[in-house]
């Protein structure tokens, strides 16, 4: 039983890509949201994905 009433509201926000330091490496990246601080180069290190501080 599928109910549309129950499903994740989708955000009608269009966030504006923007250039931001990673907040692990400093390499500046495009950031595609406000919330995304690091780039997707940290966060597919090993280190990022076992959860290993630096």
């Amino acid at each position: 039983m599928s109910d549309q009433s129950n499903t994740k509201p989708v955000s009608d926000r269009v966030y504006e890509k923007k250039k931001r330091n990673c907040l692990k490496c400093r390499e500046k990246f495009v950031s595609e949201w406000p919330g995304e601080r690091i780039c997707k180069t940290c966060k597919s290190s090993t280190a990022w994905r076992e959860g290993i501080a630096a």
